[in-house]
């Protein structure tokens, strides 16, 4: 097979950049994001994601009058529409779910969606008008995923059964009972991702994914002739393919090898040039062809930046703002002249492996000194920098070495960092925080993967002398607790860790606290939608905690809890909210993160990505 590369030609001043596609079309890996045209619509709805790394793209209807949301949020997969013409959204459903691959019903009358919670697994469609929800295919046994309702009321999906996977048919149900048979469209679909039939019903597109890279094909139902359209793309999260009203063309979101960035792209299948497509130099996470002829991108806008502010409360003062990089996850230097975070560039094509430790100086009042410069830099993710109460070392969470784990490494550079734990990969460890001796660290884990762990508080003892760990990391005893333990802070007297809690049963999460050496947990409070990227931060008196939530929408913000009377009260404003709270030494002030996390859904003039 033969790509065509570019010539100066392919551009016209001010016009649209189109890659030439040989006979079996390659989407080049060369063609990077400098080459991408930037393109301006109509915004018709917005929504601010309760989760910091899982925001979902937002699917318009397909007359483009309504738009949804799925939010991770709690572990409930909740739905919100949006009325484009009020920009009002509402939350329609009630109950916790396993919501995801959400689309519209051709009428778009419906949401269709798969649920992955066990007891409700199959196809379930919405009424957005009530939020009334039914189970229209319920697979059994067998599980299945990207489900498209058509026109008829047949519902198509990929189903895996045991190692086989194909594209089946659910024949509507009598009297709109459930569909439990299926016939079967296409018996191997190993390897397939988003299935979806073309408009006339001959064909079916799909992305067949291998690895880290996917590509873009089409079938004909009849005949099994398969073409490749596109290949070496990456593939976000939500991952969909949609037509165009008449067939001729294909939509997506990917990105090619060389690019940082999510983009629109729009494949003709009759060899013409694709069209690549960015929007205010953001990801795009999904496209969809609407029925008036225009193209609606679902665009992620996320800003993220270390903030101060007042312990009493107030809005936060970002101080890590200029520059390329954004900021998060704050924390003191010991002295309280120095701030440390991670420094990354968000995009969600590279996010995992652009993770840097930055550190910010401060003068005595605490005004920023200097510009960020960075602490650490080493291959792979890099966060959660805790200075030890002498100053001397960092510990922070590393996949340096293959590894998921807590390493110690000199501030001033004189030694290779030191690995403390040997969890390994997969084990999702969190940021450590020191006691106050300096002779111990806490920390969050899944530890040994294979031990079926769903997620514990771990101390390791640390040698102040060497910087070596003295022992192999314990599991901290939580006595009679039901949930996922995440994020570990020592209090100022080094008596009592504080961590979240999720619920295994409802997702609620509780901010506790524990005996350092372990015993039953103490509910503090308790609340819906946590933040639990952190943990729980320690007033300096320790006689409150602080913790972020958002009250099921809208910005995060951080909260103090007294801890002897439970009682609460807000502590940042702010249009971008503020979350994982860290408290300065002398207690007067916090460094929070500043963050969006917003989904925009934009509407391109008709014509303007040659939609047919």
């Amino acid at each position: 097979m033969k790509t065509m590369m570019r010539s100066p030609s392919n551009r016209r001043r001010g016009g649209r950049f189109r890659l030439v596609l040989a006979a079996v079309p390659l989407l080049m890996a060369a063609a990077c994001g400098g080459n991408v045209e930037e393109v301006s619509g109509v915004v018709l709805a917005r929504h601010v994601h309760t989760d910091l790394y899982d925001a979902y793209p937002g699917i318009p209807s397909p007359a483009g009058d309504r738009v949804v949301f799925a939010d991770y949020a709690a572990d409930k997969r909740s739905l919100t529409v949006y009325d484009v013409a009020t920009g009002v959204g509402r939350a329609v459903t009630r109950t916790p779910g396993g919501r995801t691959r959400v689309t519209w019903s051709p009428d778009g009358s419906r949401i269709v969606y798969v649920d992955r919670q066990s007891d409700r697994h199959g196809v379930w469609t919405l009424d957005p008008a009530t939020g009334r929800e039914s189970r229209i295919v319920d697979p059994g046994d067998a599980r299945i995923d990207y489900p498209r309702l058509l026109p008829d009321g047949t519902v198509t999906a990929l189903r895996y059964a045991g190692a086989d996977t194909a594209w089946v048919a659910y024949a509507p149900g009598v009297d709109r009972a459930i569909s439990v048979s299926a016939s079967v469209v296409v018996d191997r679909a190993g390897g397939w991702v988003a299935p979806v039939r073309s408009p006339d019903g001959r064909s079916v597109a799909y992305l067949r994914s291998a690895g880290r890279r996917a590509a873009l094909a089409v079938t004909e139902i009849a005949t099994g002739e398969t073409r490749t359209l596109a290949a070496d793309l990456r593939l976000g999260w939500d991952r969909r393919v949609e037509w165009s009203s008449a067939g001729g063309a294909l939509h997506l979101a990917a990105a090619g090898i060389a690019d940082s960035l999510f983009v629109a792209w729009r494949v003709p299948l009759d060899g013409s040039p694709a069209e690549r497509l960015g929007h205010d130099g953001r990801d795009v996470l999904a496209v969809t062809p609407l029925a008036d002829g225009r193209v609606a991108l679902s665009v992620y806008h996320t800003r993220t930046a270390v903030g101060l502010v007042p312990a009493t409360g107030g809005e936060p003062t970002a101080v890590t703002a200029g520059g390329a990089a954004s900021a998060f996850l704050p924390s003191w230097h010991p002295d309280g002249r120095a701030l440390g975070f991670i420094t990354f560039s968000w995009r969600r094509v590279r996010m995992p492996i652009d993770f840097d430790l930055g550190i910010l100086d401060l003068d005595a009042g605490g005004v920023p000194a200097g510009s960020v410069r960075t602490l650490l830099s080493e291959e792979g993710e890099d966060y959660g920098a805790a200075w030890s109460p002498d100053g001397r070392r960092l510990a922070f969470h590393s996949h340096m070495e293959q590894s998921d784990d807590i390493w110690l490494v000199p501030v001033d550079g004189s030694e290779r960092p030191t690995r403390l734990t040997h969890f390994g990969p997969g084990a999702d460890t969190g940021e450590p925080d020191w006691s106050p001796d300096g002779r111990t660290l806490a920390f969050s884990s899944h530890g040994p993967p294979l031990e079926g762990n769903p997620g514990s508080v771990y101390s390791v003892a640390v040698d102040p002398v060497t910087g070596r760990a003295i022992a192999d990391p314990v599991r901290v005893p939580l006595d009679g607790f039901p949930g996922y333990a995440m994020g570990a802070r020592f209090s100022p007297d080094g008596e009592r860790l504080a961590f979240y809690g999720r619920s295994f049963e409802d997702g609620r999460v509780t901010v506790y606290t524990v005996p350092a050496a372990g015993g039953p947990p103490t509910a503090i409070v308790s609340f819906v939608n946590g933040e639990p990227y952190s943990a729980p931060e320690w007033s300096a008196d320790g006689a409150s905690l602080f913790y972020s939530r958002n009250d099921a929408s809208g910005p995060f913000q951080v909260w103090r809890v007294d801890i002897a009377s439970g009682a609460t009260e807000q502590v940042t404003t702010g249009a971008l909210g503020a979350l994982q709270p860290s408290v300065s030494p002398d207690g007067r002030t916090l460094a929070v993160t500043m963050r969006e996390a917003a989904i925009e859904v934009v509407a391109l003039a008709a014509g303007s990505t040659g939609a047919n």
